[in-house]
């Protein structure tokens, strides 16, 4: 094509132009594509809702499997349905529900005999292997005086309702006499060799209390 030709005169004034356009078309489009790309925070709002309504969020363990004695360090509890016992181990399954698993009671008790307080905070952790921990704190004005620490060996002694018997360790002497209402309320029938004029209940406390007073006791063979 000739040199003076109008087409050739026109072409290299037309091409800035058309790269002027192009550039402010891309340039509008790329905050559009990155705002896309990462603006996540809805996207990860809806999921975190989705997942907390579902229960996906890590749970702490809310019960404790105690080992009493020198055993080791407690363990959380394995539901009942998805524990490996060994072949031919039906000692846990055999035992009553409210006994299969470690629970700590609290309640308020009358005073020990003998003992110049108004009442006394008596708490007692059964242990599916037959043991007892206790924790008895005598009040004298409401407040705490003595702190007393036993253990021993319970004994089912009725069914209808359960009711145990909790033994001193290497004695014949019962500590108390309890009845479970419930799952997780005792009733005080005896309390050393003492039968309250009025009723007395412990009742189960959210957390496990292993006594750590009589963690250099040997484990007991109650069962």
């Amino acid at each position: 094509m000739p040199a003076h030709s109008p087409l050739a005169r026109l072409a290299p004034a037309r091409t800035p132009a058309i790269l002027l356009a192009l550039a402010i078309v891309a340039g509008c489009a790329q905050p559009q594509q990155s705002s896309a790309l990462y603006d996540t925070s809805r996207e990860n709002t809806q999921i975190d809702a989705e997942s907390h309504a579902m229960g996906r969020s890590p749970r702490a363990a809310s019960q404790i499997q105690l080992g009493f004695g020198s055993a080791g360090p407690a363990e959380a509890q394995v539901p009942a349905s998805q524990e490996a016992r060994p072949a031919g181990d039906d000692s846990a399954a055999a035992l009553p529900r409210p006994l299969a698993e470690a629970r700590s009671f609290l309640g308020t008790v009358p005073c020990p005999s003998g003992m110049a307080c108004d009442a006394s905070r008596f708490l007692v952790t059964l242990a599916p292997s037959g043991e007892w921990r206790a924790r008895t704190t005598t009040l004298v004005n409401n407040q705490p005086r003595h702190t007393l620490t036993e253990q021993g060996c319970w004994n089912v002694i009725g069914d209808n309702p359960l009711r145990i018997a909790l033994v001193h360790a290497n004695q014949d002497t019962a500590k108390a006499d309890l009845t479970f209402l419930n799952s997780n309320t005792l009733r005080v029938h005896t309390l050393n060799g003492v039968q309250p004029m009025l009723e007395h209940r412990l009742t189960r406390q959210a957390d496990i209390d292993p006594i750590d007073e009589l963690k250099s006791k040997p484990t007991l063979n109650c069962r």
